[in-house]
């Protein structure tokens, strides 16, 4: 929670009485801090830069003094720009919770990379998971009580992934949001007074309703029960060791002329977020010099952990967008950029009507824009955004620049296949939509990714040499100072970050505390009551990792008629699906998975058929070979094998061999029967026009019925010979 460069020359206050703890800032890991030094018997004071915001207080009017910056009267954004990265946090008591979009949601184990530690882990970390999930009583989104339906925007990206064939990738995730009446105040279950969601689609503004379980309504709460001192309005601006423990100057934001106060504790936990932790070491090591053996390593580590943002206005769409929770809906998303797989994952987003308000009064040219507005028939109740995370490459590094500020160091070249594969999806499902996606101006004009959810900064490992903190979150060299918020997450976690920075601060607190009391035994007073929370984006994440391996390469669709020799009508209609490309052609028998009808006199009418096509299968003089089954209206289960063969060399016979089948139908007890089928030239055609590639872009779905074509052409005109001299393989 630093400022601007400050110089402590005397003007400091009387010292309030020394305290066991001191907690910078009471965002996600502040908030579990304090709440569980205070549990376990020590005197804790918190600190905290921004004000206490109750419901009913939070900005909406179009008018920047109104609460909305940080920067311009102490508001509720705090919007830097660190150069090559923008980050937006939240400032009051309860941090990033009063803003963010609410969702708890747990990373995909399989998709962590190396550099997280055992402690950090799925399988280490899941009982604090759900303990964090007690403490919020997170639960998915239900019905809005108003509606008794689904929110519209919900529904409409259910209808969108379902057109996709991706519906098992999207649940509902957990989101920490009271549900019931939205009309009645009751306590929720740490005492503290709520009522039901108002499905009003502000939570990113701040909770006016009082619906929103932010983190001033549950362990905060906690910790202020058990005696925890809240100082607001309360900014850092030095840590320094005092005797046998430490010693933060504080100032006034609002009146930065104020003498300083000085505050003392035998233990100080620093807890102001990724950004601000940071920039508050870098200070004490390189400006102030109070700590000059604090690890080289610090500020490396830097992840915005993928954020992307994209935008639309989706004209054609029934409802209204913007109500419900901000967020409803989580789509994972598994899929090849550059030949190489991207894990990542889509969030549907409401666009709150403030929002765009206030920007009409700030942006130029208000009468062109209203002017466009009317033209584009544009409805701020269609707005709706796509928030995409994944995994970058979390090398930033975070250094303090001539202002004694923190800038950031960051390459969009080393997340150039995930910025890609996030760019994509707003053209993949504007055509679902009937309406542009558009990536935020930030990105498409400068070049700038925004994060909402900065990690890293603090990395943490068993020395000074390779980290600032150790496995319990202690700074090397420096006993009695810990870290505790999201700036000590080693990797962008892929989901949402808020549970896993309460999760992991849940753990390491209560080490912490061990250590402290001497009880090896020591555990937060709510486990009792803690059960295993359902985590619903397991299940998507299984599904799209099966589907990625499935798809690889990509896919093609294709429709096949063929009619009897003498006859005329379609007696045999097919449809082909290769999902995975590269499986189709390393697979020696080129297998195609095919179903549809076989309407044949011998059989007494149609029936339905499935099976397999091998395309071009390793075989002397066939071309192709069709293994299907069916059920006649008796009841009798029926065998048919078909094959085109070529036993001639030249083109004509190529193009007979192509375009007849000989089928075999058998079945148990009966005498097998044969029948010829043929394709004509109108029957080729509609085959070539039926051919449809599948992959997450129009491009991809153009190279994929590419490779097929190439495929097909290749083997097509290799053909085969004639039988006494085996086939040519090609």
């Amino acid at each position: 929670m630093p400022g601007c460069r400050v110089s402590i020359v005397g003007r400091v206050n009387a010292t309030p009485d020394r305290v066991d703890a001191i907690v910078v800032g009471s965002g996600f890991g502040g908030a579990v801090t304090a709440a569980r030094l205070a549990q376990a018997g020590f005197s804790v004071t918190v600190l905290e830069r921004g004000r206490r915001w109750r419901p009913g207080e939070f900005p909406r009017k179009p008018d920047l003094k109104t609460g909305w910056l940080w920067q311009v009267d102490g508001g509720l954004y705090d919007i830097r720009w660190l150069d090559r990265m923008g980050t937006v946090q939240g400032a009051g008591w309860g941090g990033g919770s009063l803003v963010y979009a609410n969702v708890f949601a747990r990373p995909a184990e399989s998709s962590l990379a190396g550099r997280w530690p055992p402690e950090l882990r799925r399988d280490e970390l899941d009982p604090y998971y759900d303990l964090a999930a007690h403490m919020l009583d997170v639960r998915p989104v239900p019905e809005d009580p108003g509606t008794g339906r689904l929110p519209d925007r919900t529904r409409l990206w259910d209808s969108v992934v379902e057109q996709m064939e991706i519906s098992p990738s999207t649940v509902r995730p957990n989101v920490a949001v009271r549900f019931g009446d939205p009309e009645t105040w009751a306590p929720n279950r740490h005492g503290v007074q709520q009522r039901g969601c108002a499905f009003v689609g502000e939570c990113v503004l701040g909770c006016n309703h009082g619906a929103k379980a932010s983190l001033d309504l549950n362990y905060l709460a906690v910790a202020e029960r058990a005696g925890t001192q809240a100082v607001t309005d309360a900014e850092v601006r030095r840590i320094e060791s005092d005797g046998d423990g430490w010693a933060v100057l504080v100032g006034d934001p609002a009146e930065p002329g104020r003498p300083l106060v000085r505050h003392t504790a035998r233990h100080l936990f620093l807890a102001a977020g990724a950004v601000a932790t940071t920039e508050l070491l870098l200070q004490a090591r390189d400006t102030e010099g109070t700590m000059p053996l604090l690890s080289r390593r610090l500020g490396h580590g830097f992840s915005g952990n993928g954020d992307f943002l994209a935008l639309s206005n989706i004209r054609g769409a029934t409802g209204d967008l913007t109500t419900g929770p901000t967020i409803t809906t989580t789509t994972v998303l598994d899929v090849f950029e550059r030949s190489r797989p991207v894990w990542f994952q889509v969030q549907d987003g409401a666009v709150p009507p403030a929002v765009l308000g206030l920007l009409d009064v700030l942006l130029p040219f208000p009468r062109l824009r209203r002017w466009l507005r009317a033209v584009r028939r544009y409805d701020v109740r269609k707005n709706m955004a796509l928030l995409s995370m994944g995994h970058d490459a979390g090398e930033g590094v975070l250094a303090l620049d001539e202002r004694n500020r923190v800038n950031l160091r960051w390459r969009n070249r080393r997340q150039a296949r995930l910025y890609r594969a996030e760019e994509r999806v707003g053209p993949a499902v504007a055509r679902f939509f009937g309406s542009p996606v558009r990536s935020a101006l930030t990105w498409s004009l400068l070049r700038r990714a925004v994060t909402v959810h900065p990690l890293g900064g603090v990395p943490s490992g068993p020395d000074a040499e390779s980290a600032v903190v150790d496995g319990k979150r202690q700074v090397h060299g420096y006993p009695g100072l810990y870290v505790m918020d999201g700036s000590v997450i080693p990797a962008s976690t892929g989901v949402n970050p808020s549970a896993t920075i309460l999760a992991s601060a849940e753990r390491s607190i209560e080490r912490i505390v061990r250590d402290m009391t001497g009880d090896p035994d020591w555990r937060a007073p709510e486990w009792p009551d803690v059960r295993p929370r359902p985590v619903p984006e397991d299940a998507a994440f299984a599904w799209m990792a099966e589907r990625r391996t499935a798809t690889a390469g990509d896919g093609v669709r294709f429709a096949e008629r063929m009619r009897p020799l003498d006859v005329g009508g379609p007696a045999l209609r097919l449809d082909g699906h290769i999902r995975s490309l590269d499986r189709f052609r390393a697979d020696p028998q080129h297998r195609i998975p095919v179903r549809g009808t076989l309407e044949l006199d011998v059989l007494g009418g149609a029936h339905g058929v499935d099976g397999t096509l091998a395309l071009f299968p390793h075989e002397d003089a066939v071309l192709m070979r069709y293994e299907l089954a069916l059920t006649d209206h008796d009841g009798r289960p029926w065998t048919v094998t078909g094959t085109k063969r070529q036993l001639r060399r030249g083109p004509t016979a190529r193009l007979r061999a192509l375009t007849r089948l000989h089928l075999q139908l058998s079945s148990p007890g009966r005498e097998s029967r044969r029948a010829v089928l043929v394709l004509d030239a109108h029957d080729v055609r509609r085959l070539g026009l039926s051919l449809r590639g599948e992959g997450f872009t129009a491009g991809r779905r153009i190279a994929a019925l590419g490779k097929f074509a190439g495929f097909f052409a290749v083997r097509a005109a290799a053909g085969a010979v004639r039988r006494e001299r085996g086939p040519v393989r090609p």
